[in-house]
């Protein structure tokens, strides 16, 4: 009678333990399937890094460029600084446009110029005669 006691433990066994091994291989099959998915993940990962890489690359070949035009512009002005008018000779140019400003000097026609000139004329015949 031990024995036949004993074949339905280990059958038992058995079975509990196929139920196990089943049980690890869906837990085996699921870990496969996240590691499927994460290693997508990754290389999707890579690929945009590898976008955006090249995307900051080309931006930074840009501003170097833009920085290099910068310079030569500002070389240029250097350049070009030394034939600016200084602050004092600037204040002259503007003093002499401000005496010879005609909206501001007093003008006379040729008439008025001729009369006053004959009238210093008489003026100084009769300075004349007197003396």
């Amino acid at each position: 009678m031990p024995e036949k006691t004993q074949p339905p433990t280990f059958l038992n066994e058995i079975n509990e333990l196929n139920r196990r091994l089943r049980m690890i291989e869906l837990k085996m099959g699921k870990i496969e399937e996240r590691l499927t998915t994460m290693e997508k993940f990754i290389q999707q990962i890579e690929t945009d890094v590898k976008i955006l890489k090249d995307i900051y690359d080309r931006k930074i070949l840009e501003l170097k460029e833009e920085m290099a035009t910068i310079n030569e512009r500002i070389e240029a002005v250097k350049k070009s600084s030394e034939q600016f008018v200084m602050k004092n000779e600037f204040q002259k140019i503007k003093l002499y446009l401000d005496i010879f400003n005609p909206l501001k000097s007093n003008f006379i026609t040729k008439e008025e110029l001729e009369n006053r000139i004959e009238e210093v004329k008489k003026s100084i015949l009769k300075q004349e005669n007197k003396i």
